[in-house]
């Protein structure tokens, strides 16, 4: 039985609220989803990380060489 105006039982009021949620949800978790997939790949961010610990290590020991020449040819 319906009534006149469409209103929906009090039983399954709540119904309606939680489809809408879900539905809500799943567009949020595909948007995730789209972001995941579109990041660069596992072996792209390994090289990356090799090339900046590589740089770091060589800018270290540039600038080590450079302190201890420094320090040598200011000794007497």
């Amino acid at each position: 039985m319906e009534s006149k105006n469409n209103d929906v039982c009090k039983q399954h009021s709540r119904v309606i609220q939680m489809v809408e949620d879900n539905k809500r949800d799943n567009q949020l978790q595909w948007k995730e989803l789209d972001k995941i997939k579109n990041r660069p790949p596992v072996w792209c961010t390994l090289v990356m990380m090799v090339m900046s610990g590589l740089m770091g290590s060589i800018l270290t020991y540039a600038a080590l060489i450079g302190k201890f020449s420094q320090a040598a040819s200011a000794a007497p």
